[in-house]
């Protein structure tokens, strides 16, 4: 009996800091699902690398909301709602990464 596995694609959403060192991404709901660290990151003090990494998390959520605004405004969906970002609003969060 030969089984195949169906494959599942997962929407994920990515924050960089500028020297690529830190790299954040979630899922399309916002969820965290991963954390990558380069070395040059472990030269930053651990309060400094934690604030970077929620930082960028944020941003990445962000995108991830911004994305299901286009999709809803895409399909039509009357009253959007002021809950889910517009793309100048990532944009503004994002000139904040200056790290």
């Amino acid at each position: 009996m030969v089984e195949s596995a169906q494959q599942t694609t997962v929407e994920v959403f990515e924050a960089t800091s500028r020297d690529e060192s830190i790299i954040v991404s979630v899922d399309r709901r916002g969820a965290s699902v991963g954390v990558q660290l380069e070395p040059e990151a472990m030269d930053v003090a651990d309060e400094e690398l934690a604030a970077r990494i929620i930082r960028l998390n944020t941003l990445a959520y962000l995108r991830s909301q911004l994305e299901l605004r286009l999709e809803m405004e895409r399909n039509h969906v009357e009253n959007v709602g002021p809950f889910l970002p517009t793309e100048d609003q990532v944009a503004a969060f994002a000139t904040t990464i200056d790290f």
